[in-house]
């Protein structure tokens, strides 16, 4: 019976430990279960604030990028999408075609109506070039009342003709001002990429063909 006894007080030990064993697996197995509800919890904080971040940072991208007068495009989307054409161009050889469009006898309207009309001017012009264009096409305010314009994928001659259609559509565009009506119209200097060429050469070309549209009398598109 001592030896019994001996024995039995070894062994009760053991089973108590067995029985507390899978005791403790859940408490492990609960513990860890809340440690990665709890890590992933934290990842989707963090995601979230990283999304929140990229979609603050887009928000002001594009709000850089976008003249507050027009809310067409601006000179620095513009430059980043010539650039982008530019390479396209030099990779595929696509027809690429640039539009500079001035808006004629833009100082006299201020002078005569005040900038507000200015304003009002410019406003219609950019959402009349920008609505009417092909979403492959790309528009932007250059600066003052000049716009500039991607056409690709057309020759030279057929951009011509959409020109001259959008010029066409400025001018029928009914303006007044101090309940007088205004006749307004614009020029354009178009001309195509070419091999060789330089982002400021090709605007150079497009440039002198609207001073030749200008010296020629105004409201006309000429290639270059």
């Amino acid at each position: 019976n001592g030896k019994k006894g001996r024995v039995q007080a070894q062994t009760d030990p053991v089973l108590a430990q067995m029985e507390q064993h899978p005791e403790t697996e859940q408490q492990r197995y609960d513990k860890a279960k809340a440690e990665i509800a709890q890590v992933t919890d934290r990842l989707h904080d963090v995601e979230s604030e990283a999304e929140a971040l990229r979609s603050r940072i887009r928000e002001e991208r594009s709000q850089a990028q976008t003249d507050a007068l027009t809310g067409i495009p601006n000179r620095l989307a513009w430059e980043e999408r010539l650039e982008q054409e530019i390479a396209r161009w030099k990779r595929f050889s696509t027809p690429l075609v640039l539009l500079v469009w001035d808006v004629d006898y833009f100082k006299k309207v201020n002078d005569s109506f005040g900038h507000k009309a200015g304003d009002k001017v410019l406003r219609t012009i950019a959402r009349t070039l920008d609505s009417s264009i092909r979403e492959t096409d790309f528009i932007a305010r250059y600066g003052g009342e000049e716009f500039v314009h991607l056409m690709t994928g057309a020759s030279l001659e057929d951009c011509l003709l959409v020109a001259d259609k959008l010029r066409q559509k400025v001018e029928q565009t009914g303006f007044h001002f101090r309940e007088q009506s205004v006749t307004i119209t614009v020029s354009c200097g178009l001309s195509e990429f070419r091999d060789g060429d330089s982002s400021d050469a090709w605007f150079e070309r497009a440039d002198k063909a609207l001073y030749s549209a200008k010296q020629a009398g105004r409201n006309r598109c000429v290639t270059g």
